[in-house]
């Protein structure tokens, strides 16, 4: 039974900030952090059987912050970046866990009265953990561990459980009995074992006694439990159960410390279920979508804390850029650059550079840029051997080819109610989880009715075109609450792969190649609370779905969703009035597309001259 005292790296799931106190007592008391243990914390809510999982989003974004302060000056507590919200939480905390485990990793799991942690039940757990595994019940009140009792058999938890009750015992200053309980019927041969206990205690003088006991093993160490206050047990390996009698009889107990440990090989039990059984892909999609949703929502709240975006963006080397699309905002520009600079440039350099992207403006938009201290480019300048298209589209395109992070933030610049959370709200994401890969924004959108303002009437092709052809066709997308909004990030090695439609389709596009290049779960959104900005007119907007529906047919064609069975209209007639009649004006309205930027020559250049330099 031979044991290095390795320290544990702990890893414990959390569900209410309530809880946090007396969970992460029994994790600090293994994790040794001064030998190099560690504590990673992931939230989780459970959502009620029968519940739509997006149900739980509000109470997981309210976890996420509770947790944030709760460890905000604690460096051994790393708050993981995933969140699980759903039913039955264990595959999803089984695949987390697997993914940051290594050979010191400890599975911390709270024992309920119900046997249930969370939608968690524990006797599953235990059949086939993703790591070493302990199921415990704390000393409830401020009892002091002294003594600690660990019983052993020679089996294959013996080195584990030696291990953690070093661990526990250099923590809280308590001694260790080491008891060795036999049956009439066990063969173990009794000097084999003592030598094993004298290697101990010559190795560790936390070993202070040793105990040989027969006959009924339960009875002897609830004898010896009298004078413990803490025991680590094995749980079972014996068919059809996942816990011993022994762990059933300590793990109700509040006054002892009762860990039941078990090693990452699998018991030969029933299979590991997976996600809740969906009869029908469409079920599947929905569900996979609702839980989405629940777990890739976020509120900009949650990453106000510039301090650490900077402390982890310096981390990863991460170098990051704002981008600000602008044709005529004289009347904002100067407000939305002064805020953001003020609070993410000059008070903390989370932004790396803020350059104006301009489509020419005539209205003095660069000119108050420049005199607010930030660059600027005209988009149809870049690139010039590739001409120079109207546009947003074109302009965000372009704008990779002069921004230089890692990663790369867009805003409007017509924003009225200009906030930091604009920007921070979009890129925290980015920067707490390496996995994401792109950001949007969502907000509620006020829109004057005469004299009055409406608290959420924007967004009318959203809700009117988009969001109906995004759930017949990419019923994937259908959990973004705004996919056409124009605030988002991402990391630029995915907005390098992606072709940029340069018109009004350019968020409609991005939002579609994306998808199907990384998945949804590379995908997230961020609540940025309320923006207020001009409204456009209704002609606008129809010309501005006209060009959107170009999109998505041209796509769902490409992808084979629908048949195209002649060439797209690319003009619209638009209804006007005068004076005394009504008649029609022709507009052209084309959605073209640029290649992925990585394709572009010049670009690859000056990418590896910047890299090389």
């Amino acid at each position: 039974m031979e044991t290095h005292a390795e320290p544990l790296n702990i890893f414990i799931p959390i569900t209410a900030a309530d809880q946090a106190q007396w969970l992460m007592a029994t994790a600090a008391a293994l994790s040794s952090p001064n030998a190099h243990g560690s504590i990673s914390v992931l939230g989780l809510t459970h959502v009620d059987e029968g519940q739509p999982i997006s149900s739980g989003t509000r109470a997981a974004q309210h976890l996420n912050e509770q947790l944030q302060a709760l460890f905000a000056d604690n460096p051994a507590v790393s708050l993981l970046p995933q969140r699980v919200v759903a039913s039955q939480p264990w595959p999803a905390v089984n695949d987390i866990v697997r993914e940051h485990a290594d050979e010191n990793t400890l599975l911390l799991l709270p024992w309920n009265k119900g046997e249930l942690y969370a939608g968690i039940d524990v006797h599953l757990a235990l059949q086939a953990p993703p790591c070493d595994m302990a199921v415990f019940s704390p000393i409830r009140g401020r009892k002091r561990i002294r003594r600690i009792l660990l019983p052993v058999r020679g089996g294959s938890f013996a080195a584990l459980g030696a291990n953690i009750s070093l661990q526990l015992a250099r923590q809280t200053g308590a001694r260790i009995t080491l008891m060795h309980v036999h049956g009439a019927k066990d063969t173990t041969n009794s000097s084999d074992m003592r030598r094993e206990f004298a290697q101990l205690y010559s190795s560790h003088p936390e070993f202070s006694d040793h105990v040989h006991v027969s006959g009924d093993p339960i009875r002897a160490i609830m004898r010896e439990m009298r004078t413990h206050q803490a025991i680590v047990i094995g749980a079972s390996a014996a068919p059809g159960a996942a816990i011993s009698p022994l762990a059933l009889k300590m793990l109700p107990r509040d006054d002892v410390l009762t860990l039941v440990i078990r090693t990452r090989a699998p018991f030969a039990l029933s299979p590991l279920p997976a996600e809740p059984a969906l009869a029908a892909p469409r079920a599947f999609t929905s569900y996979r979508v609702d839980k989405w949703f629940a777990e890739h929502t976020f509120h900009s709240r949650e990453f106000a804390d510039i301090g650490k975006l900077v402390d982890l963006k310096r981390r990863q080397n991460l170098t990051i850029s704002l981008g600000l699309p602008a044709l005529n905002e004289a009347e904002t520009v100067g407000n939305v650059i002064s805020t953001i600079k003020s609070a993410l440039v000059d008070d903390a350099p989370l932004l790396d550079e803020i350059v104006l992207i301009d489509s020419n403006s005539s209205d003095g938009t660069r000119e108050i840029a420049e005199a607010c201290g930030v660059p600027w480019v005209i988009h149809q300048d870049l690139l010039p051997d590739l001409g120079g298209r109207r546009g947003k589209g074109e302009a965000l395109w372009k704008s990779l080819h002069a921004l230089r992070g890692d990663l790369i933030a867009w805003i409007d610049t017509d924003i009225v109610n200009i906030h930091p959370r604009f920007v921070y709200g979009i890129l925290g994401p980015l920067i707490v989880n390496p996995k994401i890969q792109f950001v949007k924004g969502f907000y509620q959108r006020p829109i004057r009715v005469g004299d009055r303002i409406q608290a959420a009437g924007g967004g009318r092709v959203t809700e009117l075109l988009a969001r109906p052809i995004i759930n017949m066709f990419y019923p994937e997308l259908s959990g973004f609450a705004q996919p056409l909004s124009g605030e988002y990030a991402g990391r630029r090695e995915a907005f390098e792969r992606i072709p940029f439609y340069s018109g009004y389709g350019v968020e409609t596009g991005m939002l579609l190649e994306l998808l199907n290049q990384f998945g949804l779960d590379a995908l997230s959104q961020v609540d940025l609370e309320e923006r207020v900005h001009r409204n456009q007119e209704l002609q606008s907007l129809s010309k501005m779905s006209f060009a959107l529906l170009q999109v998505f047919m041209e796509h769902m064609a490409e992808t084979k969703r629908i048949q195209l069975l002649g060439d797209m209209e690319r003009t619209m007639k638009l209804l006007r009035s005068d004076d005394s009649a009504f008649y029609l004006e022709e507009i052209d309205i084309v959605e073209q597309r640029r290649p992925p930027m990585r394709d572009v020559a010049e670009y690859a250049a000056a990418r590896a001259a910047r890299l090389g330099a």
